[in-house]
């Protein structure tokens, strides 16, 4: 079946696939709690019972389970087991006054999945992750070692959950992986986590922070490369915190930030083309996968010849395109105008300018430096390259380090030979690598878990 719409008519610029930033967006646009959530209703598929609002006199209104409906709950449920009613404030200090009642069970973070809904940037931001994880869900539930109180309220909260259906809407995403290998590994590392839910409670938020920079990072990357294929990790180069920056290393300068900084620009005119050529009654498929529908039906390239002639004369542009009968030419024509029409004196330059800012302020600068005379570097911190490790690592008691630093870039996370001597380095002084030579091939690294 071939993926274009019947009829392609230009219109102004809109993305609502793909990427959770809006030309619109500026900066603090995202609450990340509310992204745990949301991971947390589709890998677990629950979902709070509503029940019927007490200030609805016809009794037909349901109401959301809330906060504040749990704690009432759990008040009763405690007063009447106890048979102490002094004993619940004490309670309620400990556990609602602040965040330690969602460091019980993931299960607790549904109460933050009210705010990720709609074309609201939580709810954009969870798109983005419910695009990674597509249709996974944990085969067996995890279990959390409980104390007889966390054991009480987690009964509480367990009364007031059902099981979502699979097909359920907002379950179901909206458009095929961009990045099917991150997918993968972001599926794959979720699983890992979930059968260590303390840790998982512990670093939930960088993983997301984590994820959603690789996946920003590599989608800018891969999006001209849409003739090869399904995308691969491209090169992208980091160093630890801890190390200098010079201009002498040639893989951190040419594949580091300045890199990145340069294929943000894509990221919005090149998503916004391909979703005006696709219907979105349908799943919208990546540019890659797109052309490989076109290049199937060659009879298509007409049509895709006489909507950039519309759009070239829409945008006023100069840019040349190509006279060919190849829908992959006439589709490269189109992400070449898509392009120009953001180009520097353009009238719509600024908005592309502000985008590319946004998203590099909110996806991508807790892994962003500036070291002085050597600019503006990618880093990794401790605290994620920790977490990082022990991804890398996952169900293995341990991994020798060459095969650490092809898990690392196989989820799109470079370094180089003086980086890696750095992390060796850094693996010692925690104790969690054993070696057994000099030889580097010879050096373990062990799970800090």
């Amino acid at each position: 079946m071939l993926l274009l719409k019947p009829e392609l008519q230009v219109k102004n610029n809109t993305l609502t696939s793909y990427f959770p930033i809006r030309t619109k967006d500026r900066y603090d646009i995202f609450d990340w709690d509310s992204a745990l959530g949301h991971v947390v209703k589709q890998s677990y598929r629950k979902e709070f019972i509503q029940f019927k609002d007490p200030a609805d006199p016809t009794g037909k209104k349901k109401k959301q389970f809330e906060l504040a409906d749990f704690k009432d709950a759990s008040q009763k449920v405690f007063i009447r087991k106890l048979d102490e009613a002094d004993f619940w404030p004490i309670l309620d200090k400990m556990y609602f006054e602040g965040n330690e009642l969602f460091k019980i069970t993931p299960e607790f973070l549904l109460f933050k999945t009210n705010k990720a809904v709609g074309n609201t940037p939580n709810g954009r931001l969870g798109s983005l992750f419910s695009s990674l994880l597509q249709d996974f869900a944990f085969t067996n539930k995890p279990k959390s070692q409980l104390n007889f109180l966390e054991q009480q309220l987690y009964d509480v909260l367990s009364l007031h959950l059902k099981s979502q259906d699979p097909a359920a809407g907002d379950l179901v995403s909206k458009e095929a992986p961009y990045l099917p290998f991150m997918a993968n590994h972001f599926q794959q590392d979720l699983t890992f986590l979930s059968k260590r839910p303390k840790y998982l409670l512990s670093i939930f938020k960088d993983f997301l922070r984590l994820y959603a920079h690789l996946y920003t990072a590599q989608l800018a990357l891969n999006l001209k490369d849409w003739r090869s294929g399904e995308p691969k990790p491209k090169l992208h180069y980091f160093i630890l915190d801890s190390e200098k920056a010079s201009d002498e290393r040639s893989l951190v300068k040419s594949y580091g930030h300045k890199q990145l900084s340069s294929a943000l620009w894509s990221i919005f005119p090149y998503l916004a083309m391909n979703e005006s050529l696709q219907d979105n009654k349908n799943q919208i498929m990546p540019i890659w996968a797109l052309a490989q529908n076109l290049a199937e039906h060659p009879t298509c390239a007409e049509a895709l010849e006489s909507y950039a002639a519309d759009f070239k004369e829409n945008r006023q542009l100069n840019t040349s395109i190509s006279n060919s009968q190849d829908p992959l030419d006439q589709l490269q024509n189109l992400l070449r105008l898509g392009a120009a029409q953001f180009s520097r004196g353009e009238s719509r330059y600024d908005i592309n300018l502000q985008y590319v800012k946004s998203t590099e302020s909110e996806l991508c600068s807790h892994f962003i430096q500036s070291r002085g005379r050597a600019g503006r570097v990618m880093v990794f911190n401790q605290d994620y390259l920790l977490l990082l490790t022990n991804l890398a690592v996952g169900e293995k008691e341990k991994l020798r380090f060459h095969e650490l630093i092809l898990a690392f870039e196989s989820r799109g996370v470079f370094f180089d030979k003086q980086s890696q001597q750095a992390l060796i380095t850094f693996y010692e002084r925690i104790g969690n690598v054993e070696r057994m030579s000099d030889s580097g091939d010879a050096v373990y690294v062990l799970k800090t878990i």
